[in-house]
């Protein structure tokens, strides 16, 4: 930096860095103060990000990441890392990560995967993602070396950083079809530390197709092991919708509801299958059937769900189908965080309750029977008068009503919520085809714990 004098001399121009900084929270000047910053280019960069760091500055945060990662541009790259490495608490850590991502200059992120801090290399990878990914249909981008950004991301499968690890090999199921290839030499040709997570990433671009003959017995194997004498684990996505039905007859419940190409699975590939398949969108065509738990067999899937308007009539029709059969059979829904509660309950053939508690719709047209005595209990357990009572309050009931499901299924057979290593377990469980992947495709597979 060139001397200007007298430090005081100095002072003046400090003072507009930083009252144009001030000034990106005024709707009037904020124009112009871009304008001056961007023109100052690599000097500004610490200073804004003191500013972005500060959790009571009145400047809009997406207003400084614009500046630094769009208009200042790769310049400041290198003391975004450096921000990123020294950023202390979760909260200042996701402030500058977001800057970090949104440069969207694949080479600076290429570079920075080998850096030693495990929190650059992870948003480096997410960088990546963020511009290179072809997953849901985007097109590939042209100007940059695909098979390039799969080789600088592979080494970090075997990161000593979980998350990192993570990270990698998510990104690499999003590359596109140079991966498989890729993957493939990995799992004939090592290196070794890298040829479990290999398979995880060839199955979950290319699904089961995509495994060789002996990859595909080796994952069956490797499940018939662990299922044999694993404890049952509690199965509990953010959105969870299943069936009981109180038999250990896994084999017939599955032919009942048509279920196909049954592979044997553990616990927590039943739970991976089903945290992916209510997350990214219902996915219907697949279940997972537990193994017979507490003298109950549970099958688990979006496919399940009484109160999904695209689903209830058919799941009202099968639930009574196994009810006949197995002289009971329920059905349940239940999304956490406000996501509402539903159940179906049928006895002998016959349904004898249906409800539906969302927080953005009443759930009335799912209403069958009367209340049961257990959704009595719960309200007098709540202190509000019972539903089906004279002066039952219908808000309050339906507040109560949307925590429900996980509570009634306990109470009247098995919650897949309550497993755990108490859990009587017999047999193991399967994932399956459902009728609705028959005619409308096979589920895209997707990589799971096993």
């Amino acid at each position: 930096m060139h001397h200007h004098g007298p430090s005081e001399q100095r002072v003046p121009e400090k003072e507009t860095m930083v009252d144009a900084i001030k000034a990106l929270a005024d709707p009037d000047l904020r124009e112009a103060a871009r304008e001056r910053l961007a023109e100052r280019g690599v000097d500004v960069v610490r200073a804004l990000l003191d500013e972005l760091l500060d959790e009571t500055s009145a400047v809009p945060q997406w207003e400084i990441e614009t500046l630094l990662a769009k208009r200042i541009g790769p310049a400041a790259f290198d003391e975004v890392t450096a921000a990123l490495v020294a950023a202390e608490g979760e909260e200042s850590r996701r402030r500058v990560s977001r800057v970090f991502t949104r440069f969207g200059a694949v080479d600076c992120y290429v570079v920075a995967l080998t850096h030693p801090s495990a929190r650059v290399r992870g948003s480096a990878a997410y960088g990546i993602q963020s511009v290179c990914s072809v997953a849901f249909g985007r097109e590939p981008q042209p100007d940059v070396d695909y098979a390039l950004v799969i080789d600088a991301l592979i080494p970090l499968l075997a990161d000593p950083d979980p998350d990192v690890a993570q990270r990698a090999e998510w990104v690499l199921t999003m590359l596109g079809p140079g991966v498989e290839e890729r993957m493939r030499d990995i799992r004939v040709q090592g290196p070794g530390n890298l040829r479990a997570q290999a398979l995880t990433v060839l199955a979950a671009v290319g699904g089961e197709e995509a495994l060789s003959a002996a990859d595909r017995a080796t994952v069956e194997r490797l499940i018939r092991i662990k299922g044999r004498d694993e404890p049952a684990q509690s199965l509990d996505t953010c959105s969870t919708s299943w069936i009981a039905v109180p038999t250990g007859d896994q084999q017939g419940v599955v032919e009942l509801l048509g279920l196909y190409e049954a592979r044997p699975a553990t616990f927590a590939l039943g739970l991976s299958v089903g945290g992916h398949d209510s997350h990214d969108g219902a996915e219907y065509g697949r279940v997972y059937v537990t193994p017979e738990v507490d003298g109950w067999t549970l099958v688990l899937g979006p496919w399940c769900n009484p109160v999904d308007p695209d689903r209830a009539e058919d799941v009202l029709r099968v639930v009574s189908e196994l009810s006949r059969r197995y002289g009971r059979a329920q059905a349940y829904y239940f999304g956490e965080q406000g996501g509402g509660s539903g159940w179906l309950v049928a006895e002998g053939g016959a349904v004898v309750r249906r409800f539906g508690s969302y927080w953005d719709d009443d759930g009335a047209r799912f209403t069958v029977g009367e209340p049961l005595p257990e959704e009595r209990a719960a309200c007098i357990e709540e202190g509000v008068v019972p539903v089906g009572d004279p002066g039952a309050d219908e808000d309050e009931w339906t507040d109560l009503a949307a925590y429900l499901a996980p509570t009634l299924a306990g109470q009247l057979g098995v919650s897949p919520m309550d497993l755990g290593p108490h859990t009587t377990v017999r047999g193991v469980g399967a994932v399956a085809l459902t009728p609705y992947a028959r005619e409308h495709g096979r589920p895209c597979t997707g990589a799971y714990a096993i």
